[in-house]
């Protein structure tokens, strides 16, 4: 390769990465699947940990979704071996508060106890207790718009 070849070349690919450097930064509120959801035990706290393994009263925090009138259609159900496809609890949460700020941003957290309910997927399993399945289908996604978490209760105590 000649010495002009070679000085050519460079200012090519010095031109290529100056490009890349001014291009314009990322949108802050990506379009798409935006969001996340976790389990949180008590003692209860906004950081965007995950605890598959909670008591009969806990949260579900909602992260980073879009911003606009969206409501997430929220269920519960049981998963193998404790009660598969049994519903417990159904529920709808605004998640739309402020534009998508990533994993740490939260947009809703909601208390939950499924001691009133739990009953209804037979007995637990002798160590774990209560496989639950949450289904969220959030609006607003462009994609799909369903997350899931399975997780584990224990500690439930049946109606008095």
């Amino acid at each position: 390769m000649s010495r002009l070849a070679h000085i050519a070349g460079g200012s090519v690919a010095l031109a290529a990465c100056l490009g890349l450097a001014l291009a314009a930064p990322a949108a802050a509120d990506p379009p798409g699947d935006n969001g996340t959801v976790k389990i949180d035990g008590v003692a209860f706290d906004t950081h965007p940990d995950n605890e598959p393994h909670v008591g009969c009263r806990f949260q579900v925090d909602f992260y980073g979704f879009d911003m606009g009138d969206l409501n997430a259609a929220v269920t519960f159900e049981g998963q193998a071996p404790t009660g598969k496809d049994t519903p417990l609890l159904w529920d709808s949460v605004f998640i739309g508060e402020d534009a998508a700020g990533g994993g740490t941003d939260l947009d809703a957290e909601v208390t939950y106890n499924l001691a009133n309910v739990i009953s209804q997927l037979g007995a637990p399993h002798p160590i774990q207790g209560y496989h639950i399945k949450l289904t969220v289908n959030a609006e607003g996604s462009i994609g799909a718009d369903t997350k899931h978490k399975v997780f584990w209760v224990t500690g439930c105590q049946p109606p008095s």
